[in-house]
Formats: C-alpha cells, structure tokens, sequence
C-alpha cells in the first residue's frame, strides 16, 4: 500500500513518528519483511526489529497488519 507524501506526513505527525519509523513504515505498507527492509535501509535485522516495537508501542498495535489498517483508518477519518 502507498501513500501520497501528504499522509505520510500526517500519519507522522499522529503518532510522534521519527524519520526512520516512517521509512520502516513505509516499506512495510510496500510488503517487505524485516529482512529486506534491513537491507533496503542498511540496518540490521534486530535494528528493523527494534523501530518496529517502537512504532507499535506509538500507535497501540499488536503488529504489522495493526499498523496498516491503523494507517487506513487514520487515512479514512482525515479531510483531505
């Protein structure tokens, strides 16, 4: 799933996200598992892992398939 860079922003701002959770976001909505994300990014595994809690624990879910449908949800409820 992509987003235009306007929700991306306002997604960001929702959930007090940093520059890389929204980069890991980002590919996770594209269908990368965290291996390839690491890859992709130049980080590790554990380190992909770890911006993963982190954005988890912002946004109130329990998982990847959380935070997207928290991303449409969000995206659904905004006027723009």
């Amino acid at each position: 799933m992509v987003f235009s860079a306007k929700y991306w922003d306002y997604l960001k701002k929702c959930w007090h996200l940093t520059p890389r959770e929204i980069q890991i976001a980002k590919l996770v909505c594209m269908g990368l598992d965290n291996s390839r994300i690491g890859k992709k990014t130049g980080i590790s595994y554990n380190t992909v892992r770890a911006h993963l809690v982190n954005i988890f624990r912002k946004m109130g879910v329990k998982g990847k398939a959380g935070l997207i449908l928290g991303f449409i949800e969000a995206i659904q409820k905004t006027k723009f």
